[in-house]
């Protein structure tokens, strides 16, 4: 039985459309990934949260800081991708404010204390001279012990409210 050749050439073609559509697909998935990845980076920067007049002051302040060297979503995200993800879409409401000028008076920063335990514990390799909550002595240890207030679950901005943008309005005078 032979085949007409323009039946073959007929029945090749929906495979050969069937594989541009993967490798379309394919490349376009890959290319919004890459997209997506790179956006997320820039827009984790104190330069981007810089770019709000809203924030201005805060970053300035954290500029000078003993966080200076920690970006924003070391601090203001949970540990881990859920954490920083999470924290993205949420930031989306604040671009979403401050495009159509909804500014709350009031801004209220989210500080997980298990972001500042991640680095404070010394398991952040990013940052081996931070103080280390687990030590009671050594240039690492901080100046108290900080185990009953682990174990108590109290929350680190308790005490140590201003300390990774001190006080805002006072930087934003000095600068």
């Amino acid at each position: 039985m032979s085949i007409d050749r323009n039946e073959a050439e007929k029945e090749g073609k929906p495979k050969n459309k069937a594989k541009k559509i993967i490798l379309l697909s394919s490349l376009s998935a890959v290319v919004l990934i890459a997209l997506a990845v790179v956006g997320m980076h820039f827009t984790s920067q104190p330069s981007f949260c810089a770019s709000c007049h809203e924030m201005q002051s805060q970053v300035t302040a954290w500029s000078t800081g003993p966080h200076k060297d920690v970006t924003c979503l070391s601090c203001h995200a949970s540990p881990g991708t859920v954490g920083y993800v999470t924290a993205k879409i949420n930031g989306l409401n604040q671009v979403y404010e401050h495009v159509t000028n909804q500014i709350p008076d009031q801004i209220e920063a989210h500080v997980d204390p298990a972001a500042c335990i991640a680095c404070h514990s010394g398991n952040n390799s990013a940052f081996p001279k931070a103080k280390n909550i687990n030590l009671t002595s050594g240039e690492l240890a901080p100046k108290m012990n900080h185990a009953p207030i682990l174990q108590s679950n109290i929350s680190c901005v308790t005490c140590h409210k201003n300390v990774g943008h001190g006080q805002p309005n006072e930087a934003a005078k000095q600068s």
